[in-house]
């Protein structure tokens, strides 16, 4: 490869690894200005790369900032959870084009539930050709084994147990695949436009059938050797506690998630509420529902006491159907959490609601794996 051709292979990834860039922080990756001034302009004459104004970054005139050209293609993220389906469509300059979702039965079968969701993105594609389509990521509640392809038992989606999500959704989708756990590409989202942009030791904290996590370490997502780092809601908070379906004692999920919140308020508000009711009246002063709120709180936050003890992030962002509760569970799990926690002479570390709307926070983590990954999904050759 000539020192042109690498130059331009630089430029290129460091636009799909971090977003519109201005020149000055293109000449970080190691690039002279003069370098980066010659291959953004033979980018922009070959169609690869545009260059507009963006948002003033501190004092004097808005940056320039140079993104890859939405001419080039658009990336699919999907999420594919209990009860529902979305998905969202994103250009290469990382601009949200459309999403949507559609609501299924959780105990479809994966094939019934992969057409709903072809018929989407074809939908949300709005008469671009699929040709157009660089690739699809696809969120999965649960965790994937590294070793088969397979969701594991611990899938809340049952009907998806033992399936392998990469084979049937390229047969069904007949488009370039990546899937990952939901947690995971949560993470991956807040990563690229989030809360946690530019960092590189983070925790997500997911809410949704279960409460999973997602890592990003030293810069990259981490799942462990065989797929199934992040599941923080099957450890033990409470080793005589109820049975939990992974066949444990007392899991965070049996203590905290939006199925044993509302369980724990059926005999006091006669009714099984949702998770989004509980958290409208507990914001309204209903003192049942904030208490199973904040005693939720406090279980996550011994789990989170565990987690910064062992991995140590620099953030931690929570995200999903527990989220708008803001305080009245982020308090009661922050004190919890600094009771347990080894704080080594340091703060620990922030413990926040994410930034992205949870409506969209995974599809987007799912969009976002494909615009990084320029091996899995290479530009079109043009």
């Amino acid at each position: 490869m000539s020192r042109r051709t690498a130059n331009r292979t630089r430029v290129i990834r460091a636009l799909r690894e971090r977003g519109p860039l201005s020149r000055r922080e293109l000449a970080g990756i190691g690039l002279s200005r003069s370098t980066v001034t010659a291959v953004v302009d033979e980018l922009v004459g070959a169609g690869l790369v545009t260059e507009a104004g963006g948002p003033a970054r501190g004092a004097g005139r808005p940056a320039q900032l140079i993104s890859l050209s939405p001419a080039l293609g658009v990336a699919v993220g999907v999420e594919i959870a209990n009860g529902v389906v979305r998905a969202a469509v994103c250009d290469l300059s990382r601009r949200l084009l459309a999403h949507d979702a559609v609501a299924v039965d959780e105990r479809t079968g994966p094939e019934e539930t992969l057409v709903v969701v072809a018929e989407l993105v074809d939908r949300l594609l709005g008469g671009r050709s699929r040709d157009d389509v660089l690739g699809v990521g696809i969120a999965i509640p649960g965790p994937i084994q590294r070793g088969t392809g397979r969701n594991g038992r611990a899938t809340t989606l049952k009907p998806w147990v033992d399936v392998n999500p990469y084979v049937t959704a390229a047969e069904a989708l007949k488009l370039p695949i990546a899937v990952d756990n939901d947690a995971n590409l949560a993470a991956v989202a807040e990563a690229t436009w989030g809360a946690a942009r530019g960092l590189r030791d983070v925790a997500y904290v997911y809410s949704a059938a279960g409460i999973g996590v997602g890592f990003i370490l030293n810069g990259s997502l981490y799942a462990g050797a065989n797929g199934t780092a992040g599941e923080l809601g099957h450890t033990t908070i409470d080793e005589n506690g109820e049975i939990c379906e992974c066949g444990g004692r007392g899991c965070l999920n049996t203590l905290a998630n939006a199925a044993s919140i509302s369980l724990n308020l059926r005999r006091s508000h006669g009714r099984e509420l949702s998770i989004a009711e509980v958290i409208t009246l507990a914001r309204g002063g209903d003192l049942g529902c904030r208490r199973v709120i904040a005693d939720a709180g406090r279980h996550i936050g011994l789990a989170a006491a565990n987690l910064y003890n062992l991995l140590d992030p620099e953030l931690i962002v929570l995200g999903g159907n527990l989220a708008p509760a803001g305080e009245i569970l982020l308090g009661p799990l922050r004190e919890s959490m600094a009771r347990r926690a080894i704080h080594a002479g340091e703060v620990l570390p922030p413990f926040i609601v994410g930034e992205l709307d949870q409506d969209v926070v995974v599809v987007l983590g799912a969009a976002a794996v494909v615009l990084r990954d320029d091996e899995r999904f290479p530009l079109p050759d043009r």
